[in-house]
């Protein structure tokens, strides 16, 4: 080429507009990026939640009716010493008071806040747990843990709403529960506030606290996921541009061309940034990233019109021109390509996701307009001999597979990928040494798990239905594999139902229910388990320690069970049990209860039948009952009867009416004698008493038929509710038309960490596929309209590849597997399009071969030096971007490869067009 200077009219209308591109792009410099100091961070990890989804919508309406995401969980020990030592309780307490004073605090609860009903002359009293008055050790451990004494009833067992929820078994580690005052508003500044308030809290416990303190549940892990993939590219941003920049150096042969080209990538990515802040588009998790993967793609552009430029002779403005005369149409497509595989983002039903996809894209059009307009106006300003001429030094690829291996290595790979799924635990998005997964190691080892479900009960929970079906619902679900604990409103109601003369467990009608809660209402500990207005009560159960498929697998079991005690329509029908059918459906309820606590079949028919061996209370008081008759004051006979004896208490239990007084007459010859007409009236006295004693000692008979006498104390309340008067009417029981019968809005869900890990795992499932889809459309639509479909094929080689090398390392599909699904679409494209363009401007038979000759290691080695670039995010904390690390790497080196290779077999026999973008494929 001539290294005398052109004349303006043939320049490139960029190159000639170079000053008024310059000035413009100053000018914009100076409008958007000073708004990198506004830039805001939206800390709202469930906006990546699919909104559309049922068990997602459920999940955030539950929440804001519970508070569920407004609680923090303090976790304390102090080197394996004793917490419920006097000294420690104190200030455990202490701390607790300090915590509830802090703004943006409702409440905290600690173990010595738990309530504890106790009977006293002046009537009944809830006080704390471990009151200031308490200062005993061994009160204190016993009080709280229990004693070596223990029983069946729970007498002396301590308090089971401490034990392993608050403080640890051994007492060597305890939880405060923190209650947040809802968040004022959904945007930055509302999570800036809370962030505040978090940091408060973690100040004032590390202040207070000698020992360790842990810190957890979903506002602190929050904050975290935020934070620490925040943390994570601010870290490595630097390490990822320094090897982009000495890549750079090295391929281009000119530290001058390296600092060129990472100027302007530069300030093109603070512009995006800049406009985030100027615009008031807050920062998430993944758009934290934009920096990196704008860097690197922005600087791909300007490699291209970099090498371009220095493969040519002439003065600054003819290189530039010449440069855009022969690049800006392959430069073009591969941006525009790759933009469009970040609106595919769109498709997500994440809206950060959508978000992201939508400014990713806008940034690579931003970057490209920079690469294709300021580069080249910089380039045509630069002293002509700045950038030393550099001649193009092809740099043959060794070998090339044949096209049978390559469909060989597609199929392998999407045989693997078939596997591939999405991880329902979303603990795994923290690496092992992260605080958040330290943290939930500690609560695993003391306190049996961190991983909970919430059952929901919108209903009146002062109603003695509701609290049965809260009651069934936990004892089924305490019972499962898997399930550490569960914890309800039942739990203080059955206790005060005790302590108020009930007995323990459900209260025995509605009215008395309603008293029981008056005792709860507004107290601290309540705040977790029901509403301060009483029309809505959490059943929360702790998962043990296990895998996501785990937590999957016990949550349906936990489903199945909520979904058969969930009344229909959501409606409870409540009705006597005068009535035959709904007797029927009380006692075959009650004795399947009976039946799951004792492990033995009841037989309904034989407690009906009456058939039941008396007990010995009941025995005896029949004994004092017939050896009473002839007592001077309550007896019923005026003088000494002999023989009275010989009456066989189960005789007297059995007769009545005129049997029992032949058999009176009988055995007490004496008496008939003496008095014949007496015998009758005292048959009918005696045989009320002993019914009357009958009705009293009716569980004890119970227990004596199905020989559960020594058990008795413990099945009592259980055996008692044969006796109540109402009951839930069964789905599927008909009543008769003029029954009585009462209706109970009662709506029942299952909600909690498992069950919205598996809607995201499925909802990022389905947006792969989705996303991925909508990606090869619009590709194909923009390949077509640029006649080069042929790119599509290394491209979509290169996702099965990709799918392939990423499940046989173990990767779950993530969100960030769309992202590098988008971007090794894009790349393939883009380097196939710049080998096609090439090999269409040649004349001559085997274009793509010469192509490839020329250019593919050129590229394979720029994909290698990204690769390296991205593979640097194996250094986060945070597994999500080590696998987008690693992922992004695979996809930029099966991209070249896969161009490298397919376009020899696309691109046979170019015939060149006017524009060399011709060509047969």
């Amino acid at each position: 080429m001539s290294n005398a200077s052109e004349p303006a009219s043939k320049l490139h209308p960029i190159v000639r507009a170079r000053w008024a591109i310059l000035a413009v792009f100053v000018a914009l410099c100076a409008w958007l990026i000073p708004g990198v100091t506004n830039i805001q961070n939206d800390d709202d990890v469930l906006a990546f939640l699919p909104p559309d989804h049922p068990e997602v919508i459920n999940f955030k309406q539950v929440a804001e009716r519970f508070g569920m995401t407004e609680v923090a969980l303090v976790g304390l020990s102090d080197g394996g010493a004793d917490l419920l030592a006097p000294q420690r309780v104190a200030k455990i307490r202490e701390l607790s008071t300090k915590i509830k004073e802090l703004g943006e605090v409702k409440t905290a609860l600690s173990f010595v806040d738990l309530p504890n009903p106790v009977v006293t002359e002046d009537g009944l009293v809830v006080d704390a747990l471990v009151p200031s008055t308490m200062t005993d050790a061994a009160e204190i451990r016993a009080q709280v843990l229990g004693s070596a004494d223990c029983d069946e009833t729970g007498a002396g067992c301590g308090s089971r709403d401490a034990k392993g929820n608050l403080i640890s078994a051994d007492g060597e580690a305890a939880a405060l529960l923190v209650f947040l005052i809802p968040r004022e508003g959904e945007g930055a500044e509302g999570f800036a506030a809370r962030r505040q308030t978090l940091a408060d809290l973690r100040a004032l416990v590390e202040d207070s606290w000698d020992g360790e303190a842990y810190f957890s549940g979903a506002p602190y892990i929050e904050i975290a996921a935020s934070t620490s993939s925040r943390s994570d590219i601010e870290k490595l941003s630097p390490i990822v541009i320094g090897v982009l920049a000495i890549a750079s150096a090295l391929l281009l042969g000119s530290v001058t061309a390296a600092v060129l080209n990472l100027l302007v990538t530069g300030l093109g990515v603070a512009l995006i940034m800049g406009a985030h802040g100027r615009f008031d588009e807050a920062l998430t998790i993944v758009s934290s990233s934009t920096p990196v993967m704008m860097v690197a793609l922005g600087g791909a552009f300007g490699m291209h019109i970099l090498a371009g430029y220095q493969r040519r002779k002439g003065t600054s403005q003819a290189r530039a021109s010449g440069t855009l005369d022969e690049l800006w149409k392959p430069v073009l497509m591969s941006g525009a390509t790759t933009a469009v595989a970040f609106f595919a983002l769109y498709a997500m039903p994440q809206v950060p996701m959508q978000r992201f996809g939508v400014v990713a894209g806008f940034g690579v059009l931003l970057l490209l307009v920079l690469a294709l307009l300021v580069l080249p106006a910089l380039l045509a300003v630069l002293p002509d001999g700045l950038l030393k001429y550099r001649p193009e030094r092809p740099l043959p690829m060794p070998g090339r597979p044949p096209w049978w291996l390559l469909a060989v290595i597609a199929a392998l790979s999407l045989f693997l990928a078939r596997g591939m799924s999405a991880d329902p635990d979303t603990a795994n998005v923290f690496d092992e040494g992260s605080e958040v997964r330290v943290t939930n190691n500690f609560f695993d080892d003391n306190f049996g798990g961190s991983t909970y479900l919430q059952v929901t009960i919108e209903a009146d929970i002062g109603e003695a239905e509701v609290l049965r079906t809260i009651r069934n619902i936990s004892e089924e679900v305490r019972a499962l594999d898997g399930v550490v604990d569960v914890r309800s409103v039942y739990d203080p109601v059955e206790v005060l139902n005790e302590a108020l003369g009930g007995r323990r467990g459900v209260p025995e009608t509605t009215p008395r229910a309603g008293r029981v809660l008056t005792y709860l209402i507004g107290h601290p500990a309540m705040v977790q388990l029901m509403t301060d207005e009483a029309d809505g009560a959490l059943i929360h159960i702790k998962l043990a320690p296990m895998k996501g498929e785990g937590q999957v697998e016990v949550t349906a079991k936990i489903r199945e069970i909520v979904e058969r005690h969930a009344p229909d329509d959501d409606v409870l029908r409540v009705a006597k049990t005068e009535l035959p059918e709904l007797a029927e459906a009380r006692d075959r309820d009650t004795a399947a209860r009976l039946a799951r606590l004792t492990n033995k079949e009841v037989d309904i028919d034989e407690l009906r039948a009456g058939k039941a061996k008396p007990p010995q209370a009941l025995i005896a008081k029949v004994i004092e009952l017939r050896d009473n008759l002839d007592d001077e004051m309550e007896g019923v006979f005026a003088v000494e009867v002999p023989g009275l004896q010989s009456m066989e208490p189960v005789k007297l239990l059995e007769l009545r009416g005129p049997e029992l007084e032949k058999y009176m007459r009988e055995k007490l010859p004496t008496a008939v004698a003496e008095d014949p007409e007496g015998i009758a009236p005292a048959a009918k006295h005696l045989g009320a008493w002993i019914d009357e004693q009958k009705g009293k000692y009716k569980v004890e008979g119970w227990c004596a038929a199905l020989d559960f006498e020594r058990r008795c104390d413990e099945l009592r309340p259980a055996l008692s509710e044969f006796q109540d008067e109402e009951w839930t009417v069964p789905a599927g029981v008909e009543l008769p038309t003029d029954a009585e019968v009462r209706e109970v809005a009662a709506d029942v869900r299952l909600t909690g960490q498992p069950v919205i890990g598996q809607a995201f795992a499925e909802s990022v499932t389905r947006s792969l596929l989705t996303s991925t889809l909508v990606s090869v459309v619009a590709l194909s639509v923009v390949l077509l309209i640029a006649r080069s479909l042929f790119a599509l094929v290394p491209a979509i080689w290169t996702l099965a590849f990709s799918a392939g090398i990423l499940a046989a390392l173990g990767h779950p599909i993530s969100v960030g597997t769309s992202m590098v699904a988008c971007i090794a679409l894009g790349a393939g494209v883009d380097f196939a399009i710049h080998l096609g363009f090439r090999a269409r401007s040649y004349g001559d038979q085997g274009g793509g071969e010469r192509a490839v000759r020329e250019l593919g290691a050129v590229i394979v080695i720029s994909a290698v030096q990204l690769a390296l670039a991205f593979s640097v995010l194996l250094l986060s904390e945070m597994p999500p971007l080590q696998q987008f690390g690693i992922g992004l790497s695979i996809g930029l080196v099966g991209a070249a490869l896969g161009a490298v290779w397919f376009t020899p077999m696309l691109i046979r026999s170019p015939k060149r067009g006017k524009d060399g973008s011709g060509g047969k494929t």
